[in-house]
C-alpha cells in the first residue's frame, strides 16, 4: 500500500532538503544550524528507536527483525550466571552473538519489559555514538550531506533491520578506526573483538591494519578488474560457495556460525541474495574521481592516506563479493571511508560550480536509491510509532 511508504519518504525528503546547506553553500546561522542538527540527529533516534509491529515471531517476517528481538529481550539470562545461561539456551538465543545477548539481557534487567524503551535507548546510542565517530575521525565539514548519505544508504537497512550488525559497525567507527590512527594497534584490535561480540562480521575490520601502509594503488586497481571479470562470469562465485562449504564442514552446521553461514548460504543460492547490484559501483565513481583528483593533498596527511587506501580496499572487496548480498554486507565496515572523502571534498574543492554539481548529482542519486529501497522494503510493511499504541 502505498499509504505505508509515506512515513519513510517524507524522513528521506527530510533529510534530502537539509543537505541542500551543504550542497549548495547556504548561509545559514551557526545557532540555526546547531539547531537542526541536533534535529536531525533526535529524528533519526526517535525514528527506528520508536517503530513498533504487532508481529511477534518469525526469521523470514519482513518487519525489521522485529519479533526475533523482541523474543530475545523478553528472554532475558540472568547476568551473574550468564555464561552457563547462555549454553543451555535454546537456539533462537544461541543463534544470536553472545555480546549482543548480553547486552540485551542488561537491558532488560535496566530497563525493564518495555521493548520499545529498550529499541529507543538503542537507537540513542547508535546514533550519538555514529556522530561521535565522525568528530573522532576528523570529519566536522559537510555534515548535513553525510547524515543525509546515511539515512539514505545506511540507516533503514542497519537502524531498522540488521541492528546486530548496527552496533557492531558503530564500534569499530567510534573506536576501533580512531585508535588504529593513533598507531595503537592492540586497543584497535580489542574493539574488533568487542564489535565481533556483537556481530561476527566485524572481523572484517581487521583488514583496515594494512590501510596505514603505503599500498599500491596500481596493483589494486589491477586486482579490482581482475575480481569484477572473475565475479561477471561467476567464477569467483564458484570459488567462494567452495570455502564455505568448506568452512562449514569445520564450523559444523548444526549452531552457531556454522548454521548462521548455512541459512545465508541456501538464501544465496534461491536468489534471495544474489544478483549483481550495479548501483553499488555507481555511488563509487565520485569516490574515484576524489582520490584521483586529490590524490597529493589526501596522501600528504597519515589520515587521507588512510581511508583512501581504505576506499580503494572497499572497492575491491565489494567486486569479489557483488553476487552474494550477505558477503557484501559485510563489507560495509569500510564504507565510513565514503564520510570522510566526502567531508574532504567539501573543504578542499576549489570549484563553486563542481563542488555544487557533484553533490547536487549524488544526492538526487541517494534520493532515488533510498526511494527504490523504500518501495522495495516498506511497501507491504505498515510503519507504526509505539506511542500510538499504547
Amino acid at each position: 500500500m502505498i499509504g505505508n511508504v509515506i512515513p519513510f519518504i517524507l524522513f528521506i525528503l527530510f533529510f534530502y532538503v537539509l543537505s541542500f546547506i551543504d550542497v549548495f553553500s547556504l548561509k545559514v546561522a551557526d545557532d540555526i544550524k546547531n539547531l537542526l542538527l541536533l534535529f536531525s540527529l533526535c529524528l533519526l533516534i526517535i525514528f527506528a528507536g520508536g517503530r513498533w509491529s504487532s508481529l511477534e515471531v518469525g526469521y523470514d517476517v519482513g518487519i525489521f527483525d522485529y519479533g526475533t528481538y523482541k523474543n530475545i529481550y523478553n528472554s532475558p539470562l540472568n547476568i551473574f550466571s550468564f555464561f552457563s545461561d547462555y549454553k543451555e539456551a535454546g537456539w533462537e538465543i544461541r543463534g544470536q552473538e553472545i555480546g549482543y545477548v548480553f547486552y540485551s539481557s542488561l537491558c532488560y534487567h535496566l530497563l525493564g519489559s518495555n521493548f520499545n524503551l529498550y529499541l529507543l535507548f538503542t537507537n540513542l546510542l547508535l546514533i550519538g555514538l555514529f556522530y561521535k565517530s565522525l568528530k573522532y575521525n576528523e570529519i566536522r565539514i559537510g555534515l548535513f550531506f553525510i547524515l543525509f548519505f546515511f539515512a539514505a544508504r545506511l540507516y533503514l537497512q542497519y537502524n531498522f533491520i540488521l541492528l546486530r550488525q548496527a552496533i557492531a559497525m558503530t564500534i569499530v567507527w567510534v573506536w576501533a578506526f580512531p585508535f588504529l590512527l593513533k598507531e595503537e594497534k592492540l586497543k584497535f584490535c580489542f574493539f574488533v573483538c568487542l564489535a565481533t561480540a556483537f556481530h561476527y562480521t566485524a572481523l572484517i575490520a581487521l583488514l583496515a591494519l594494512v590501510m596505514n601502509r603505503n599500498l599500491n594503488i596500481k596493483y589494486i586497481i589491477i586486482a579490482i578488474c581482475f575480481f569484477f571479470i572473475l565475479s561477471t562470469t561467476e567464477v569467483i562465485d564458484k570459488i567462494i560457495l567452495l570455502v564455505i562449504e568448506k568452512g562449514l564442514s569445520v564450523l559444523g552446521s548444526s549452531e552457531g556460525i556454522g548454521e548462521k553461514l548455512s541459512k545465508y548460504l541456501l538464501e544465496s543460492e534461491d536468489g534471495e541474495f544474489r544478483g549483481l547490484n550495479m548501483l553499488t559501483f555507481i555511488e563509487a565513481v565520485p569516490f574515484v574521481y576524489i582520490v584521483r583528483r586529490y590524490r597529493n593533498i589526501l596522501y600528504g596527511s597519515f589520515i587521507g592516506r588512510f581511508y583512501s587506501n581504505m576506499f580503494y580496499i572497499f572497492l575491491l572487496l565489494l567486486v569479489i563479493t557483488m553476487n552474494f548480498g550477505f558477503l557484501t554486507r559485510m563489507c560495509q565496515y569500510f564504507i565510513f571511508s565514503y564520510f570522510f572523502l566526502f567531508s574532504f571534498f567539501i573543504k578542499n574543492v576549489s570549484s563553486v560550480s563542481e563542488r555544487k554539481g557533484m553533490l547536487f548529482l549524488f544526492s538526487n542519486y541517494l534520493l532515488i536509491y533510498s526511494l527504490r529501497y523504500i518501495f522495495i522494503w516498506f511497501y507491504s510493511t505498515e510503519y507504526s510509532f509505539f506511542l500510538f499504541k499504547i
